[in-house]
This record gives C-alpha cells, structure tokens and sequence, in this order.
C-alpha cells in the first residue's frame, strides 16, 4: 500500500488549473533533467566510441608490444628467440618484422612511406592483413621465399600499400614504383649513409579507416624488407600480441627477463600515450561540461518544490496540526523532487539511448579522416555507463530538494493559519 507521504507528492505534482504557472515550471524541470541526462549519455557514447574506434584502427596496424636490441642492431638469433618467448603464458603470437623509411617514387610523383616487412609464415600476421585488404592478391606476397641473401634478377618485390598512399602516388595494380632508403655501412672515415634503390611491384592495396596508416604506410615480405636494407638474415622487431592488451607492462618485463641483456621493449600504450591522454582530457572535460547542466537543470527543481511549498503553506500547516511530524512533511516533498528526477531521468535515457542508436544506423557522426583518423564515430555505452549517469542526476535532483522541504519542515502551523 502507498505511504501517505508518496501519495501526497504526488498528489502536489498535479498542479490544479489555478496553478498553471507551478505546472509549466515542473514541465521545465522534467525537460531540463531529460535534456541534461540525454546529452551526457550521447557525450559520453561519443568520447567512448571515438577512443574505441582509434584504439581499434592502431591496433590493427601495430603489434602490442614490440622488442627491439637496444643498439638498434638487427636480431640475428630471431627465429630462436620467438620460439623461446612464444611459450610464456599470456603471449597470444610473435613475429619478426622490419620497418624500413622510405621514400616511394613513380615518374615525377614522390612519398615517404614505412615499408613494414610481414614474415609470412605467421598465420596472424598474413590474416590481419588479409583482413583490411580491399584490392589485390596477397598470395603474391606469400609466395617470396627467395632468401634475402640472394637478390630478385627477373622480378621485383611484391608491395602492398595504404588506400590513400596509392591514391596520392596514383598507382594501380601491376604498377612499378621505386623504394629509396638510406643504407649506413662503417667506412674508415665513420658511418656513411648512401642511397639504395628498390624496385616494387604493386600487388595490392589495403584500407584500415585510420588515415595515418593508410596514407603513410605499405607491406613487403620480411624477405623482401631485408633485401631492401641489405641486412641479410635479420629481423629489425620481434612483435608480440598478447591476450590482455591492458596488461602489457607487466608482459614486457616477462619478455625482458626471458630475453636477456641487450634488448628493449615498447608497448602499444607506449607509442600513444599522448593521443590517449589526450582523449581521456576531453573525456573528464566533458563529463564536468554536460554534468554541470544537468545541476544546472536541477536547479529548476528548487523553484518548482519552493512555489510548491508557498502554494501549500495551509495544506502544510493542516497536516502539522493533525500530527504529521517535520520529517514527514520533509519526505513529501524530497519525494516530489525524487520522482521529478526518475521521471526526467529515465525519459532523457530513453532518448539518449534512441539517438546513439539511431546516430549508429546511419553513421550520423562524420568527422575528416585525414584530421581524426577515422571517418565516422559509433558511439559505444555500456550499462554501467547509463546507470551512473541516472544515479548520477538522480542524486543531483534529491541533493536539490534538501532546502525547499526544509523550509516546508519547519512551517508552524499556529501562525500558518493564524489570519485563515
């Protein structure tokens, strides 16, 4: 059965024709707290997805973590050493690979790239690749196996290259291009850097909606990578993906120790901690923004419970002289603030939840690829998500009721109908 208390509130909630004025600002009330709940759900959809959505675009690009020789020289034991690491628990794959800078040339158009040199006998890093693929064959690349030792007579190196890449150097299949790296070698006068020529074969194109790697960035087989820099059988990365990519500074250490001396190693979380802590910047930024309207909503509540309490001052006072207690007359009203803001809460989650969905379907939110690196944003919300965003407006609503029912309290009947 209803407390009386509740159906009081509720009762006072349906203002009478004579009270239209308290009726339009309960109305106010109820929207601003909708509006407020609605866009800090799609806010926070928005930050998420758009962290999601980059994280996922790198991670298709980049290994989780990455050991390189703290020389910078090449690994010479690598097949040995990816056997040996391979079996530590929670490394998911490994795999040598080289990243060679280059400068891309065809006829008089020009391009700095990264050539990545994939090993082919690693079934998870051909399928990755296999999976952004949008034009070609990669079975051409799969079938290198000329030792990198002998250099290719007849036949250039098969090339794999980012969407945007292709387009800027206006490539097509079949086409050849020019690689043009800087090879160092030790001389009696020092270092010396001379320019080395490599002929490729266009055998494809891929596309993983992240501009920066498919605009910057090609694949070769790590054969062909380390015919390129003429570093013989060597592997410049060992690269490792892992089951728990939350976890990998302590799978780095893992790998160091194994390792041994001489070796380093860079995560995934390493190389963009500046575009994440970026992201979570704008993520607190907004949150305090959209949360701050949502108070400011709130606000309307304290209006509405304060005419409320003017307009029912007899009301009040009756209750009072038939023995309802202070605490009592303070519970009807946090109560009617308590139902304002479940009202306009729950209608702002089902509007911001109807939005996100919508926004999804028909990819409403597009960005420039070439500025955000991915061309549209989904917007991702957990459950947790939505229940803290009503709790958290919820609770604003009751922490607004707190002064107009204690002022309502505190009423004396005696002299609020004294002149009655």
């Amino acid at each position: 059965m209803i407390n009386y208390e509740l159906f009081i509130a509720l009762r006072y909630l349906r203002a009478r024709r004579r009270q239209a004025a308290l009726s339009v600002i309960t109305g106010i009330a109820i929207a601003g707290i909708t509006l407020g709940v609605a866009a800090l759900i799609i806010a926070q959809g928005l930050v998420k997805g758009f962290r999601n959505d980059v994280q996922e675009k790198i991670l298709q690009g980049t290994s989780h973590i990455n050991l390189l020789r703290e020389d910078n020289g090449g690994i010479e034991n690598y097949r040995e050493l990816i056997g040996r690491l391979s079996r530590i628990p929670g490394i998911k794959s490994a795999s040598a690979t080289m990243y060679n800078p280059a400068l891309l040339s065809i006829g008089d158009r020009q391009e700095q790239s990264v050539i990545k040199g994939i090993d082919t006998i690693i079934p998870d890093e051909i399928e990755d690749l296999r999976q952004t693929m949008i034009e070609g064959d990669l079975t051409q690349i799969l079938s290198q196996s000329t030792p990198p030792e002998q250099e290719t007579q007849n036949t250039a190196d098969a090339i794999i290259l980012g969407r945007h890449l292709a387009e800027i150097l206006g490539l097509k299949i079949n086409d050849k291009l020019v690689a043009i790296s800087a090879q160092t070698r030790l001389t009696p006068a020092g270092l010396q850097a001379r320019p080395r020529y490599t002929t490729f074969r266009v055998a494809g194109f891929f596309s993983t909606g992240l501009y920066e790697y498919d605009s910057r960035w090609a694949y070769v087989s790590l054969a062909a990578a380390q015919r390129q820099l003429g570093s013989g059988n060597t592997a410049g990365v060992i690269q490792f993906k892992v089951n728990d990519i939350d976890n990998v500074a302590e799978m780095s250490r893992k790998l160091l120790k194994e390792a041994g001396a001489g070796f380093m190693t860079t995560t995934w979380q390493e190389l963009n901690r500046p575009l994440f802590a970026a992201l979570q910047l704008q993520h607190r930024l907004v949150i305090v923004f959209f949360g701050l309207l949502i108070a400011i909503a709130a606000l309307n509540i304290i209006t509405t419970l304060t005419m409320t309490v003017i307009e029912k001052n007899r009301d009040i006072a009756i209750l009072r002289a038939q023995g309802a207690t202070p605490q009592s007359i303070r519970k009807i009203f946090m109560l009617q603030g308590l139902v304002i803001g479940i009202i306009g809460s729950s209608a702002g989650l089902a509007l911001g939840l109807t939005l996100s969905r919508l926004a999804n379907h028909y990819q409403w939110i597009s960005i420039p690829a070439e500025i955000y690196s991915v061309s549209h944003i989904t917007l991702k919300l957990s459950s947790i998500d939505c229940a803290a965003i009503v709790g958290f407006a919820v609770l604003i609503c009751l922490l607004a009721t707190l002064i107009p029912s204690r002022t309502a309290s505190r009423i004396s009947p005696v002299e609020a109908l004294r002149y009655e």
